[in-house]
């Protein structure tokens, strides 16, 4: 029997390449524009990729059993390609998510069973209530009681960190966060951002994978940078076997670009603010990235990541996320300022679209947030 497989998790990786012939045509492009189609992975992103890879690694090094609470700071994607490993292997999962993150991600991990902790968005990172401390203070709490937990105890655990940082209690969450605790078998953060295995998972599959699909034959890849695992990952396999140029794609508002220019992380954290698109861009700089083998890299904003993505799914009926937009925008920018033709040009999609039809798709919400609906009219820049 051929395609039938024994767990959802069989199925990710090895997505398609697809060419976007009519943006080519209406944007007068004169080169090949093909995407890395991970949208079409079982949970919908290209982190159903890391989320199996991290897991599998961790069980194999003895971090992880069933029964253990896997916890995890993620703006919703990284959450769902770790659930759907866990559900297979008998984990329980608690993810803290930031507060501009879209309702569809939070029902969406409750759907696979995991506990959803917001913490907003507009803090520091090193803030008791960031969603990246928020992390560790909910594995510290189950970490003391040095034993598994039922679902109704992972539920008052939950419940009770939720109320700290609605209520603002820093004091409390950073007295917690002062505890000093042994790692335990019960309680496991993958931390994507810290993680190598992130990096090295997009070394084995996604990379390899667009060499043999192409044969070979890539001048330009372009990707988003959010933990920079996937752009780190292509780029350390595909530097090592041709002179593929790598160019990453950065939101205003992050600092990747502004320290990939020279200036200090330091620095460039005082240029940091919040932007709408999801899952690019950071106000730190992760383990996980390494911005010498990024070539070059493009800056867009919202409106222009949302216009483009809203436009694709209308040319090209491919229903994508906002960093997908962000990356198809930067992309033809990027070609077009720098004058560069007859070019086999890939773009790696992250998400699917449909984690967003209540914020990119909706006309009410970009509206709500200044931001023009009139698509066409944005991208006329790039004609």
């Amino acid at each position: 029997m051929e395609n039938v497989y024994d767990s959802i998790t069989n199925i990710i990786g090895k997505t398609p390449i697809i060419r976007l012939n009519k943006i080519e045509n209406y944007f007068n492009v004169n080169n090949e524009i093909y995407i890395k189609a991970e949208f079409l992975n079982p949970g919908g992103s290209i982190k159903d990729r890391i989320g199996k890879f991290i897991l599998e690694k961790a069980k194999n090094e003895g971090k992880i059993t069933e029964g253990t609470v896997i916890i995890e700071p993620t703006s919703g994607n990284t959450g769902v390609g770790l659930a759907l490993t866990a559900i297979n292997k008998g984990y329980k999962m608690v993810f803290t998510m930031p507060t501009k993150v879209s309702l569809e991600k939070e029902i969406l991990l409750k759907a696979l069973g995991a506990f959803i902790i917001r913490a907003p968005t507009e803090v520091a990172p090193d803030a008791p209530n960031s969603y990246y401390k928020v992390a560790e203070v909910v594995k510290i709490l189950i970490t003391k009681k040095q034993r598994f937990l039922n679902d109704e105890e992972l539920s008052e655990i939950v419940s009770f960190v939720q109320s700290l940082v609605n209520e603002e209690k820093l004091d409390e969450l950073q007295n917690i966060l002062n505890e000093k605790i042994e790692d335990s078998i019960y309680a496991y953060i993958p931390n994507q951002y810290n993680n190598k295995y992130n990096p090295i998972t997009h070394y084995e599959t996604t990379a390899q994978e667009l060499w043999e699909q192409f044969n070979g034959e890539i001048d330009y890849v372009f990707a988003g940078i959010g933990t920079g695992g996937t752009i780190t990952g292509i780029a350390m396999y595909l530097k090592k076997v041709s002179n593929t140029k790598i160019i990453g794609i950065d939101p205003i508002g992050s600092i990747y670009n502004l320290v990939k220019h020279g200036m200090s992380v330091k620095e460039a954290v005082k240029h940091a603010r919040t932007y709408l698109v999801e899952g690019i861009g950071e106000d730190i700089i992760p383990a996980t990235v390494n911005l010498d083998l990024i070539d070059d890299i493009v800056v867009v904003n919202d409106q222009e990541s949302f216009s483009m993505t809203r436009f694709l799914a209308k040319k090209e009926g491919i229903l994508a996320g906002g960093s997908s937009g962000s990356v198809l925008f930067g992309t033809l920018k990027y070609l077009k300022e720098k004058n560069i033709r007859n070019k086999k040009v890939v773009l790696i999609f992250p998400d699917t679209g449909r984690n967003y039809l209540t914020k990119v798709y909706d006309d009410e919400w970009l509206l709500k947030h200044n931001l023009e609906i009139d698509d066409k009219k944005i991208l006329e820049v790039l004609k």
